[in-house]
């Protein structure tokens, strides 16, 4: 059936366009009896409010916008998760894009979204942006669009944003496992191209720096995988952190082939979703991100800022959590 327009329902019932708008947003100034006749008629003859006019005359698209590189990674749909249900209290709706790690999609979005589509934007900026490091397209909406950048961010771009303690999470982990008698300690990486990935390497490094030099693996999947098939055993490696869920598969593989991480002989910290790293056998000790709960204050703040859009510029950092299981439970 064709929508009917705001006219014509008026005409159907003989009564003003002004009383029509007034019955369906509920106003007192309607009475019961004529605001149910209104909606019936609205449901019946598929009467759809026009979102353009409406926006253009209150001045807001009551939508936000989320760009984000990837839906597969386990840590960005949880945040996506996190940001629905804070979303979801209040009157505005979402438009979720997503860029598969491409500089450009993500710069046709953000010129997309910002054509006066939704009042704000939370992005994850895409692999592809950080290695080529033009953020121009952010740097030139942040000056007059509500943007909040979260887990991947850039300093050049001046908005609120939400991190993870990345460079203290590793750390800590690889401390843990020095504390736990193993000294020689590689990494494997598929993100060291992203800011977070770079953090977590520093931390690494940091806490490597005083027992030996670093062991550390980075490329593709399959690529982490074959070299330390290679050299895992020729190093005499007796624990690995791995810093994505890519690389956490990748060195769980390579254990389980060789033996060694049912026996405790190799130790693994890695990044995996509860129900990848629980379900292996051995279950793998991770570094919770708590994408639910970035999700939720990147939202928080950015609904913060629609209603104050004069505070300061915030940053939050939210606090990682090792949780341990078999992988780190026997001894070397």
């Amino acid at each position: 059936m064709k929508n009917i327009t705001l006219k014509e329902l008026s005409k159907m019932l003989d009564v003003s366009i002004s009383t029509i708008s007034k019955a369906l947003n509920d106003s007192h100034e309607i009475s019961i009896s004529t605001k149910e006749r209104v909606r019936e008629a609205a449901k019946q003859y598929n009467y759809k409010p026009n979102r353009t006019a409406i926006n253009l005359k209150s001045g807001r698209a009551s939508t936000i916008g989320v760009i984000l590189p990837s839906i597969k990674n386990f840590f960005l749909s949880r945040a996506l998760r996190g940001i629905e249900n804070e979303v979801a209290k209040t009157d505005y709706n979402i438009i979720i894009c997503v860029t598969n790690e491409s500089y450009k999609k993500e710069v046709q979005y953000v010129q997309a979204l910002t054509n006066g589509l939704v009042d704000a934007i939370i992005i994850a900026v895409s692999e592809e942006t950080q290695v080529l490091e033009n953020y121009d397209h952010l740097t030139n909406i942040s000056k007059y669009t509500n943007l909040l950048m979260f887990d991947r961010v850039s300093d050049d771009v001046k908005c609120d944003k939400v991190m993870v303690n990345d460079y203290e999470a590793v750390l800590n982990a690889v401390k843990e496992l020095q504390f736990m008698g193993r000294k020689r300690i590689a990494l494997a990486a598929t993100i060291h191209n992203l800011s977070v990935g770079q953090l977590r390497i520093k931390g690494y490094e940091d806490a490597i720096k005083d027992s030996h030099e670093p062991i550390i693996i980075t490329g593709p999947e399959k690529r982490v995988e074959k070299e330390l098939d290679k050299m895992i055993e020729s190093e005499d490696i007796d624990a690995i952190i791995a810093l994505d869920e890519e690389a956490s598969l990748a060195t769980f593989r390579v254990g389980k082939k060789k033996d060694i991480l049912d026996s405790g002989k190799l130790a693994l910290v890695g990044y995996a979703g509860r129900t990848i790293s629980e379900h292996l056998t051995p279950s793998m000790t991770t570094i919770n991100q708590h994408g639910k709960r970035v999700g939720r204050t990147a939202a928080e703040l950015l609904l913060s800022r629609l209603e104050n859009n004069d505070k300061e510029i915030e940053k939050v950092i939210i606090d990682s959590s090792l949780y341990k299981r078999e992988t780190t439970n026997k001894p070397s």
